[in-house]
């Protein structure tokens, strides 16, 4: 005798099966009118092409905008 039980057979479910629904049926194609109704094509994007950095140094950036420094000295001369 093994030392193993069976399983015991699984009871009938309970759930009740809701019925696929019934669609009625679709009138047939026209063959006057075509399948799909044509779309205005979109413009193609064409891809940008990356732009290399100048070869060599950069020009030099200004340290300070003459806009920040005018009313900074004013305020510390009050």
């Amino acid at each position: 005798m093994p030392d193993y039980a069976a399983a015991p057979a699984l009871p009938p479910s309970k759930h009740a099966h809701r019925p696929e629904p019934i669609e009625p049926p679709s009138p047939p194609p026209n063959p006057a009118e075509p399948d799909t109704i044509p779309s205005p094509a979109p413009e193609p994007i064409e891809p940008i092409e990356p732009v290399a950095p100048p070869i060599g140094d950069p020009p030099p950036q200004p340290t300070q905008t003459p806009q920040a420094v005018g009313p900074l000295t004013q305020r510390m001369q009050l």
